[in-house]
């Protein structure tokens, strides 16, 4: 079996579905080498990451409008050429028109929420493109049982085409035998800086606890900006504490790690996720996780986070103060959190991928006739 994987979006992409991409480069050779892979559209770096046992197409790749026109253009040709039983496609965006069976993650329903998180034009992709992955493709993978639920909701299709894999985190356990600094206490947010994100309530709810004496945290903002960038800057100012707030911008990973493990509380307020790989991140660096009372966040990180009212600046306030007032509980959440995050691995992920893989294509296999004796 060839199956094939459009990995275009690394050109670009250093946010949560790039690293889902990057994650299954690393994985889907090593859990199943019986299986031919093919990466396409990546650069020739990528070999060092999958081994031995897969096949690069380079090819030059851009964001934005190129990439759209390489992958409708040139992506079909590439998984004819390249002899393909299966081409997977790693986010909504796939070829209208492709003679290869094609597989759809999609990681959430965002571009439909009734509160725009995206500018319009990208709203108006996202849902065109969207639309044609649920028509055409013959497979869906959903990242959560939430994002099952609502393609489901959404949109009239077999519940039998919309299979579940959910993410995973990549953090080496032997991480948390180093001793964190923990020397300067602050509250941690991973994340891009967009109004989905919910930052402006965590920037009043940080507000509120620092107007307590007994608070001295700073607040971390660790990402790049995105949609809603202004309004969250001018929360910024408008804080009486904005001598407090660091916005540190994209990090390397190393930093990212450490930050995790430094953090006397990890905060993801976020208003919709498809998953929440930041909650297992932060849970497997032994950070206490305080997040939005979502369904997606409920799923992924069970009984190991405290969960506030997403749009209640006071209720998140309270839910930390309660997490940095007892030893007790956060000890507790800890070593919840730590027994969470092992549920979730980037291998498990990727054989439930060649699962999907598997399934589809034993579905296409003619099927022999019964010999007569």
């Amino acid at each position: 079996m060839r199956v094939g994987v459009n990995v275009a979006l690394l050109s670009s992409s250093s946010t949560g579905v790039g690293y889902y991409v990057l994650s299954l480069v690393r994985a889907l050779p090593r859990v199943d080498p019986s299986i031919e892979w093919v990466f396409l559209g990546g650069g020739p770096e990528l070999r060092d990451i999958a081994g031995s046992n897969a096949e690069i197409v380079a090819a030059e790749v851009r964001s934005g409008f190129r990439r759209t026109v390489w992958e409708q253009c040139v992506l079909p040709r590439l998984a004819l050429q390249t002899r393909l039983d299966i081409l997977h496609c790693p986010n909504y965006s796939r070829p209208v028109w492709c003679e290869i069976p094609i597989i759809n993650t999609i990681h959430d329903l965002s571009c439909y929420a009734p509160q725009p998180f995206f500018s319009a034009a990208k709203v108006a992709y996202a849902r065109s493109m969207t639309r044609v992955a649920v028509r055409k493709s013959i497979r869906i993978m959903a990242n959560s049982e939430f994002t099952r639920q609502e393609i489901l909701r959404r949109f009239p299709i077999d519940p039998g085409r919309v299979a579940v894999v959910h993410h995973a985190h990549a953090i080496d356990p032997g991480l948390n035998d180093r001793q964190p600094d923990r020397q300067s206490p602050f509250l941690l947010f991973v994340g891009t800086l967009e109004e989905r994100k919910n930052i402006v309530t965590l920037i009043r709810a940080f507000s509120r606890l620092c107007s307590g004496p007994e608070i001295k945290h700073r607040l971390v903002l660790a990402g790049g900006p995105g949609f809603g960038w202004p309004k969250i800057q001018q929360a910024i100012r408008a804080s009486p504490f904005r001598e407090r707030i660091v916005v540190v911008g994209y990090v390397s990973r190393e930093d990212i790690l450490e930050l995790y493990r430094s953090a006397d509380v990890f905060v993801h307020p976020s208003l919709y996720e498809g998953f929440g790989v930041p909650l297992l991140e932060a849970m497997a660096c032994g950070a206490p996780v305080v997040c939005s009372d979502i369904e997606p966040f409920r799923e992924v990180a069970g009984d190991a986070a405290v969960f506030f009212d997403t749009r209640s600046a006071e209720s998140l306030a309270n839910a930390v103060r309660r997490v940095l007032e007892s030893s007790c509980l956060q000890a507790a959440m800890q070593q919840k959190g730590l027994d969470r995050a092992r549920q979730f691995s980037w291998d498990q992920c990727a054989r439930g991928h060649c699962d999907v893989y598997r399934g589809v294509l034993s579905m296409r296999m003619p099927k022999r006739p019964n010999s007569v004796g």
